[in-house]
């Protein structure tokens, strides 16, 4: 368990170079487009198909990585239901009501909801204690 913070950060570097690899080449291949472009279109025309056609590329990533996290949430979900049967179900259920009824407060009573969001943050903030607990609490 001590090494999880250490796997995490490498993870975080290694996202960091990738991305960065990543904004260097779509630089490059957009500067490619656009040299080609230029043979077919004026300089302003040749920037703005060449944005166009990379902003719509960005769209179609965006949209994969939805469908793709729907796929593998609802695939975890059926797993998670086959194991746990009727717990999982009781579960899913007390979920549903408790969220049901914390969105009724919420809707009805938004600034005591935000008031109370506040002193709870600050309370968790200022006291070790709590803190602690918290902590404690997230850990599993």
């Amino acid at each position: 368990m001590r090494e999880l913070p250490l796997r995490i950060a490498i993870m975080a570097a290694a996202l960091l170079v990738a991305a960065v690899g990543i904004g260097a080449t779509v630089v490059f291949l957009c500067l490619a487009l656009y040299s080609a472009l230029l043979n077919l279109l004026a300089a302003p025309l040749a920037a703005l198909a060449a944005a166009a056609l990379v902003f719509f590329l960005s769209l179609l990533v965006i949209y994969l990585g939805g469908v793709l996290a729907n796929l593998l949430a609802r695939r975890a979900r059926r797993s998670r239901a086959k194991r746990g049967g009727a717990a999982f179900a009781f579960s899913a259920e007390l979920g549903s009501i408790l969220g049901e009824d914390a969105q009724k407060f919420i809707a009805g009573k938004p600034i005591l909801t935000l008031l109370i969001a506040l002193v709870g943050g600050f309370a968790v903030g200022v006291s070790p204690r709590l803190r602690a607990l918290l902590q404690t609490l997230l850990k599993y």
